[in-house]
Parts: C-alpha cells; structure tokens; sequence
C-alpha cells in the first residue's frame, strides 16, 4: 500500500516541483505539438496553394523553430512528467496503467511516429521546396504530423478526464488491490469530460499556436536579411490572425460546455482555485483576471487582422502571454478542483484509497510502511519517539501538498496552534473551510503523533 520509498522536495514542495514541469509542457505541447502541426500545416498547405515561394519559405522558418521547441523542451519535460508523477505518487500512476496501459502503449508508439514525422518533414523540407511536386508532398508530410500529434492529445485527454470524471458504471469494488475491481474499459475511456475536453483543447491549442506563429513570423519577417521575406509579414500574420478569428469563439464555446459537464463539487473549487483561499470570496478578481486575457486575445487578434504590417511586437507579445496565462491559470485550476482527490471518488490527494480508509484508521498507515524504519513508524511506551513518528505520518499523509516550513509550509499554517487544538483539527478534517483536504487517515495514536510534530515546529504563541 505505502510500497515505494517516501520522496520529498524541500521549499518548493512536491505539488510546485509538478506544477512548473506540468505548465510548461503544456505550453510546448499545446503550442507547440498539438496547435503547432495544425497552424504549420495549414500554412504550409496555403502557401504552396497560392504559390507563395517567399511565404513557404517563411514557413519553414518559423517550422524550425517549433522543432527545435518541441523536440528539447517538449520531450525532457514530458519525461520529467513521468518522472515526477512516479516520485509523487506512484500509486495514482499505477492505478491509471491498469486501466489505460494498452491506451498508453498505443499513444507512445503514436507519439514516436509523430517525432519520426515531424524530423522527416524538416530534415527533408528544402529538397523537396525545389519542385511544386516536392512540395505538395511535403505539405502531406505536415498533414500526417498533425493528425498523428492529435492522436496523442486524444488518448492524453481520455486520461486526464477519467481522472477527474470516472465513469464505473456503478462496477462493484471486489477487490482493493485491483484497480477498481471489475472495471469497465470502455466506460473508463468515454467518461464525461473526454469529448468536451478534447474538443475545448483542441480549438484552444490551435488558437495558442498561431499566436505564437504571429510572434515569431513578426520576429523573424522583421530581422530577416532578406526583403522577400520581410514582404511576407502582413500576408502571414493576417493568414494566422484568420486562423484565431475562427479558434477562438469556438475554443470559448467549447470551453464552457466542457466546464457544464464538470462535477457540481468540482465547480464549486474553482474560485479557490483561481484565487487560492485568501480570495476565494473575491469573484470579482476573478472575473477581472478571466475577463482581461480574454480581452487582450481578441484586441490582439482583431490587430493582427486589420493591421497586420503595422502590428507591434509588444501587441504580439501580449497576445502569446495571455495565452501562457490562461493556460497556467486551466491547468492549476484543473489539477486543484479534484481535490481532495487525486482520482475522483477513488484515490486521495495522498495517494489513499478512498476503499482502503476504514481499514487503515483500524490497523493505521504505519503498519504498511514498508520503506520505514521500525523505530520511526512504532510509538514507544513512553512516547519518547512520538515526535518522530509524526513526521513520518506527516511525510506520508501530508508531503503531496505541504512542505515543513516552505511552499504551503506546515510550520506557517500551524504557528499559534496549540497541541490540542492542531489534534481537533485534525480529526475534523476536511471541515474548516477547507474541502480540499483529505481526512486523515490511521489510528488515534498516529493522529496524536501527528499533532505532537505539527506542535514541536513552532514553539511560541499558542491557540488554546
């Protein structure tokens, strides 16, 4: 159950260490991957169709540097995902490989004929730019890369919605230690939110990447040595202006029906959220903040139509960080509104069995830690190793969201608590205003021990 040595990040914590890789990957392979094939290949296609060499060309240019994006960054923070999610909480991922490892497999193997494609497509682009012929087989190229980089936001989607919307079909849990028991496979791939949310990302994806393509064609058509080049800018910033006109409504259309198929309790997360607790009730900001990054894509967006030739780079600049906005701001607020749990109704944030709770609160969490020294996970009769023992519940129980005494720091959220009232709080988990915690799960002596270590991080100014 607790198989795994414990892992921890200091100051930042474990939940920031997979936030920073999680964003940034997303934005490489949203941007990137998934929204980039798509916007290169329509361009690719556009140019070659109006006989655009010096537009072709600058396709190629901007395809470049996609590639070298998505083939460095996009690949070592995909496998720092693995990596991370494997330290953090190895039961979640062994619980989804269980269900989805054929789906998994089947997107890895998509995944490596994506990458074959995308290298071919590049290494190949200038030999076959020579002839119309060579380049209406290119183009094809850059027509299998994007659909085979969809197929792996696809399978990537079904995942990441069962996660939040499981759909067992009322699938009775017979055994614990199969994930769920007799699952339905089918009804786990075409849960809830998979369509919704595949959908919303796609259009989003595409609009992201041709406000990256509009920033880095000003870039490139402005500092280019070549005139033919520079002549291409307002032809190929208004072609990706077109693409975003039609995107963008549509990805917030979508957007917001996949929001209706989110769980009611999930919903209610979202303005913490957005906000964290401190202003969760200021919706207001809330409403500005969504309000303003909407605003800043279409201000932009309608720019970079009408006025192509003149469009600055600090409006380009803006656009492509409203996009990095918003998708920082999607991806947290995803994450967050599960919790308590990690896999809805069935794994806590602590990577608990929700099913496997009442039989821990009788025997108690440490009896299945197997990485733990015995003198750390038992309570001597005189309670001298009590403090001790609690760390060691706080490591297991606790680390997937708090550090000791940095990022949501243990130390600063307990500062003036007495014992005492650190022990009520914690048997009234997750009461107090704070649904996204977890109930703490193990005996009443490990809750003691627990207390006992919150209680020794500070030593002054108590809340009897």
């Amino acid at each position: 159950m607790f198989d795994f040595p414990i892992f921890e990040m200091p100051t930042i914590g474990l939940r920031f260490l997979m936030a920073i890789n999680a964003i940034i990957h997303v934005f490489v392979s949203h941007g990137g991957a998934v929204g980039g094939s798509v916007v290169l290949a329509l361009a690719a296609w556009w140019t070659n169709k109006k006989n655009d060499l010096a537009g072709y060309e600058t396709v190629y240019r901007l395809l470049m540097v996609f590639f070298i994006i998505t083939t460095s960054v996009g690949a070592l923070t995909g496998i720092g995902m693995w990596i991370h999610a494997n330290i953090i909480s190895p039961n979640a991922i062994g619980g989804l490989i269980r269900v989805f490892f054929w789906k998994w497999f089947i997107e890895w193997i998509v995944f490596n004929f994506e990458v074959i494609l995308l290298l071919f497509w590049f290494m190949t682009w200038k030999p076959k730019a020579e002839s119309a012929e060579g380049r209406t087989k290119s183009v094809k190229f850059g027509i299998f890369y994007a659909v085979s980089s969809w197929v792996t936001m696809l399978i990537i989607t079904a995942i990441l919605g069962f996660m939040l919307t499981p759909n067992f079909d009322g699938q009775p849990w017979v055994d614990p230690e199969v994930y769920p028991g007799v699952v339905n496979y089918n009804n786990a791939l075409f849960n809830p939110t998979w369509i919704p949310g595949l959908a919303f990302r796609t259009f989003s994806s595409i609009a992201f990447a041709a406000a990256l393509a509009i920033m880095w064609t000003w870039l490139i058509t402005s500092f280019s040595s070549d005139e033919k080049i520079r002549d291409t800018k307002e032809r190929m910033i208004k072609f990706f202006a077109t693409i975003m006109l039609i995107t963008v409504p549509i990805g917030a259309a979508l957007g917001y029906f996949y929001l209706l198929q989110i769980p009611e309790a999930a919903r209610a997360m979202i303005p913490t959220a957005m906000m964290t607790r401190a202003f969760a009730d200021k919706m207001e900001m809330m409403y500005t903040i969504i309000s303003a990054i909407g605003g800043t894509v279409v201000l932009t967006t309608i720019i970079a139509y009408f006025s192509p030739k003149r469009m600055p780079y600090i409006a380009a600049t803006l656009m492509v960080s409203a996009f990095l906005l918003f998708w920082g701001y999607e991806e947290r607020t995803r994450e967050f509104i599960r919790k308590p749990f990690l896999i809805y109704n069935y794994m806590y944030a602590n990577g608990i069995r929700v099913t496997d709770v009442p039989y821990l609160n009788k025997v108690g969490i440490l009896k299945h830690a197997v990485f733990v020294d015995e003198d750390k996970k038992v309570i001597k009769e005189d309670k001298s190793n009590l403090i001790e023992v609690g760390h060691t519940i706080a490591q297991i129980e606790c680390r997937a969201c708090h550090t000791e005494n940095g990022i949501n720091g243990l130390k600063a959220l307990t500062a003036g608590w007495s014992q005492e009232a650190i022990r009520n709080r914690i048997n009234n988990l997750p009461g107090g205003g704070t649904p996204y915690m977890p109930p703490f799960t193990g005996t009443e002596d490990e809750k003691d021990a627990l207390a006992a270590y919150l209680a020794s991080l500070n030593k002054r100014g108590e809340i009897k």
